[in-house]
C-alpha cells in the first residue's frame, strides 16, 4: 500500500478529532441544520462512514489478496467504532459543555459499518 493514499485519511482524521473535540459553546447553533431532528446523528455517521472509506482506500488500490483486503476493511471499520467511543468519553471528560451520548456511538458504529460494507461490496464486483 502506498504511503500517500493515506493522506487524506490522515486529514479527515485531524478534522474530526477537532471538530470532536469542540467545545459546546463553540457548536453554531444559528444554522437552520441545528433544526433538524437528530442532525448530530446524522453528522456522526457521515462522518465516520468518510472515515473508514478514506482508510479503506489503500487496501483497494492496493496489490493485497482478497483475504487480506477483507481483513483490513474489518479492522479499519472497528478502528472506527473505537475511535467515536473513545471520543465519546473524551468528550464527557475533557472538553467543555460537551456530553457522552451512547446515541452517537450507534451512530458512529452505523457510519463505519457501512463504509465497511461498502468496501466489501466494491471488492466482490472487483473480483467479479
Amino acid at each position: 500500500m502506498k504511503k500517500l493514499h493515506f493522506l487524506p485519511g490522515f486529514i479527515f482524521l485531524g478534522i474530526s478529532l477537532f471538530l470532536l473535540t469542540l467545545p459546546g459553546s463553540s457548536v453554531p447553533s444559528g444554522w437552520f441544520f441545528i433544526h433538524i431532528p437528530q442532525f448530530d446523528k446524522i453528522v456522526h455517521i457521515g462522518m465516520f462512514g468518510m472515515l473508514c472509506i478514506l482508510f479503506h482506500f489503500p487496501a483497494f488500490t492496493s496489490s493485497l489478496s482478497g483475504k487480506q483486503k477483507t481483513t483490513w476493511y474489518w479492522l479499519i471499520s472497528l478502528a472506527g467504532i473505537l475511535y467515536g467511543v473513545a471520543m465519546e468519553f473524551v468528550q464527557r471528560d475533557l472538553v467543555a459543555n460537551r456530553s457522552f451520548e451512547g446515541a452517537d456511538i450507534l451512530a458512529d458504529m452505523v457510519g463505519s459499518l457501512g463504509a465497511l460494507a461498502i468496501a466489501l461490496s466494491l471488492k466482490r464486483q472487483e473480483q467479479a
